[in-house]
């Protein structure tokens, strides 16, 4: 009996060349990963939605890249391993520029 696969990837772990566990740690990490970029952008969001006067272009522009955001679940079935480790690096930069407008943001 073969175990299951994590969703999104329709290849055996040993086809990728990693282990069936490390194929569930890229694939949660990628998730995790995802998930805290998304809610960052929904808190800023919800945050200057609530002033007096939200600045309606940046409510607009946080809104487009939660939009744009990447659906593991969606994007990622049959993908290789470089590149669920290439979204998994690019949304940990992205997470990283946003937490430093997070901060820029609260600091003002």
């Amino acid at each position: 009996m073969t175990a299951r696969l994590p969703h999104g990837i329709s290849r055996t772990p040993a086809e990728l060349g990693i282990t069936h566990s490390q194929c569930l740690e890229l694939l949660e990490s990628v998730e995790d990963t995802i998930d805290l970029f998304v809610s960052g952008l929904t808190y800023l969001i919800h945050a200057e939605s609530q002033k007096a006067q939200p600045d309606l272009h940046l409510i607009a522009q946080w809104d487009a890249m939660d939009r744009e955001a990447f659906d593991p679940h969606h994007g990622l079935p049959g993908a290789t391993v470089a590149t669920y480790q290439q979204v998994l690096e690019t949304y940990r930069q992205r997470s990283r520029e946003l937490r430093l407008m997070a901060d820029r943001y609260m600091a003002a």
